[in-house]
């Protein structure tokens, strides 16, 4: 407490250099925290699914229109889902958005998928169940899932929702689940999740109509460029299994496998690993103007040191005086900094929800 009092009070004697100190480090660590916050959410943390390693994303391609990532028709995914060899599951989905009609009435986004696609995810609902093959079926009676946080924010985490109605687009559907926290698909900010009705009968009429996305989870033992042989052998005989019509080929319209993870982060990893090279530079920056701001300060203190030393203090009890002035400059600034990194992240995916994923939201409240 004595150590405390004294580099209180010296430290009061000089406020441009405390103020300057703590400023320097309010900023290199505030920028570091958030910087690093959204690092860890996005290029650290794994993706909430079991063993999500072996999930692959899947979309069209159609070099000569320039068409790199394309949806996939429903015939298409049916067709894929059935006869491909490296799978042990397939789902697809299509986000767009609905009304819902509440007070005040919201526009949340959703998803239409396929039965298949949260056992390809390996996820289950925190409340309720999900979808079955009964609900993706013509006339089949309307149900939704809806997601914890729209749950909590619209319904104020109402445990009897789930078996009651909700009214979406003009309609009324049952909500039959609700799911964990944070879930999602490939950073799409999914709020409402309903079932993809399915028609074989229409098939012929919608060879080319492509709006789905689809994931798949690899067998066990199977590579990657195991599953990227067994996509090659599939473009070469689907002329074979469906002899007329729009289907994939090897050429002109290809399937491309992607890691679910790689595709999520997109461009954006290289961008984030040097803007945390840059904050650390700061940082470091700040502690070598720090250092030598408290050389300086020592070097003014010459006298205090050898009168303290002559009247008997010891080499410990002036480094464990020094040792405090430090923790009083640090610990505060620490708080601060932090502080101000998370209001800043907070700011940013209020202000632009899309700009950073929301594993990075997810990163930042674990911080």
């Amino acid at each position: 407490m004595k150590d405390l009092v004294y580099a209180l009070r010296s430290l009061r004697r000089q406020p441009a250099f405390t103020l300057i100190t703590m400023l320097t480090l309010v900023l290199g660590i505030g920028a570091n925290t958030a910087v690093f916050s959204v690092v860890s959410g996005v290029l650290l943390r794994p993706l909430p699914y079991p063993q999500p390693e072996r999930l692959e994303y899947i979309t069209s391609q159609f070099p000569s229109l320039g068409f790199n990532q394309f949806w996939v028709s429903t015939p298409e995914f049916i067709e894929f889902r059935d006869n491909n060899q490296a799978f042990s599951s397939v789902g697809a989905y299509s986000v767009g958005a609905v009304n819902l009609e509440m007070t005040p009435p919201t526009r949340p986004v959703s998803a239409l998928v396929t039965p298949e696609l949260m056992p390809t995810l390996g996820v289950n609902p925190y409340r309720g169940r999900w979808f079955n093959a009964n609900d993706a079926v013509p006339n089949a009676p309307p149900v939704a899932i809806l997601s914890y946080e729209l749950w909590r924010r619209a319904f104020g985490g109402n445990e009897g929702l789930v078996g009651q109605n909700v009214r979406i687009n003009g309609g009324s559907e049952q909500v039959v689940g609700i799911m964990p926290p944070g879930f999602d698909v490939h950073d799409s900010k999914i709020e409402v999740w309903r079932p993809l009705t399915i028609n074989s009968a229409n098939f012929p009429n919608s060879r080319g109509s492509h709006f789905l996305y689809l994931v798949g989870r690899l067998k066990d033992g199977v590579t990657r460029e195991q599953a990227l042989a067994d996509v090659e052998r599939l473009l070469n005989q689907w002329r074979q299994m469906i002899p007329a019509g729009h289907v994939p080929t090897a050429t002109t319209h290809r399937l491309r496998l992607d890691p679910l993870r790689d595709d999520i982060v997109g461009g954006i990893k290289r961008a984030l690993v040097v803007l945390q090279a840059a904050v650390v530079f700061v940082l470091l920056i700040a502690c070598a103007n720090l250092a030598n701001l408290l050389v300086a300060r020592a070097d003014t203190r010459a006298r205090e040191y050898a009168v303290r030393t002559a009247l008997g203090a010891s080499r410990w009890q002036l480094f464990k005086q020094l040792l405090t002035e430090g923790m009083v400059l640090t610990i505060p600034a620490s708080a601060i900094g932090i502080g101000l990194a998370y209001a800043g992240v907070k700011s940013l995916l209020a202000v632009s929800p899309n700009a950073v994923p929301r594993s990075a939201e997810i990163g930042l409240n674990t911080w």
